[in-house]
């Protein structure tokens, strides 16, 4: 089960802002962790497993059914969920829920175009699907009004907080550890430094779950290296076989892990949204959050603006701070 935290001075944060807070501007001096086990350091992961990328797969959700009595998948409809997905249905693998969010400021998730994918693919996809899976549960969770108007009043919001996206990962909590979230993480990012390739894990992408209870990372974990192992070679060899040496990660999502590596997703990103951050007055907004917020009521968006401009740790602002921590660098050999 995942266990992540930002750590300075001896003490552990599940939420990296309240690491920031506590550093005091030594951010140096914060350390990122994830995946803490003796046998994941001490893998070798410059030896590609033999097993297929899909038996890996296979053996992944097999192991996550036999190590849990509730399995519940969070669904995009992206590739990496769609992957999941597709794994424990090929297979016949139960899983007991499949879980899909949305968000809106007005109560009105069909129409916040942010939501555009869950709306026009994944939900219609599942609502056919269940037919052919009826004794799995399928649940549309709507983050809405109340729970951003709730979340917004108290400045302390942000300190439950990793990342400043306004979709942040919001899980309902359950009280005990007979199940699981199953998430659709990590990507396989390689890069090459003077001849010698690493997949570098850093918290970003995961940044949003140290608060969260009772996660299974599907693609990375402790209990199962080779599939993480399996994944970073197979983008190696590409990038190899491509020539691309450049370390351009934006290519490495679009090109090899979502075109090679995972499964071609039931919901497709649509042109409007592959855009460029939104940087006026909204800050950084990347292009689902801007969708959005042209949604929010004026209120929401000036308590936003105030939020996201003026909350400050120690003196200093939060954008000014942002920066990301690795958590683990792998080394997968020569070229």
């Amino acid at each position: 089960m995942l266990n992540i935290y930002w750590e300075y001075a001896g003490t552990r944060y599940r939420s990296k802002f309240r690491a920031l807070d506590a550093a005091n501007g030594n951010y140096n001096g914060i350390k990122f962790s994830i995946h803490q086990s003796e046998d994941f350091d001490n893998y070798t992961w410059s030896i590609e497993p033999t097993p297929s990328l899909k038996e890996l797969q296979k053996q992944r959700a097999l192991q996550l059914r036999d190590s849990y009595p509730y399995l519940k998948l969070w669904f995009s409809g992206g590739a990496d969920s769609t992957t999941v997905l597709n794994t424990f249905l090929d297979n016949k693998i139960h899983l007991d829920e499949i879980c899909v969010y949305t968000y809106s400021f007005d109560n009105h998730q069909e129409n916040n175009l942010g939501d555009y994918e869950v709306n026009t693919y994944t939900i219609p996809y599942l609502k056919k699907l269940q037919h052919y899976i009826p004794k799995t549960k399928i649940k549309v969770i709507d983050n809405g009004k109340d729970y951003y108007d709730k979340a917004l009043s108290n400045d302390s919001w942000f300190f439950t907080k990793s990342t400043f996206s306004l979709r942040h990962t919001h899980l309902p909590k359950i009280n005990g550890k007979n199940f699981c979230n199953i998430l659709a993480s990590s990507d396989p990012i390689v890069i090459v430094d003077k001849g010698k390739w690493y997949s570098e894990i850093w918290d970003q992408s995961e940044a949003e779950y140290g608060n969260i209870r009772n996660i299974e990372l599907f693609f990375t974990s402790v209990d199962m290296p080779e599939l993480h192992a399996k994944q970073c070679h197979i983008a190696k060899n590409y990038l190899i076989k491509n020539n691309m040496f450049d370390n351009d990660i934006k290519k490495v999502k679009e090109l090899v892990v979502r075109g090679v590596v995972r499964d071609p997703p039931i919901a497709p990103e649509p042109t409007f949204l592959a855009k460029t951050m939104h940087t006026n007055e909204t800050l950084f907004f990347l292009p689902k959050d801007w969708q959005q917020y042209k949604t929010a009521s004026k209120e929401q968006k000036d308590r936003i603006k105030y939020l996201f401009k003026s909350t400050t740790l120690n003196g200093v602002t939060l954008p000014s701070l942002m920066s990301h921590y690795r958590g683990k660098q792998l080394y997968l050999g020569e070229t």
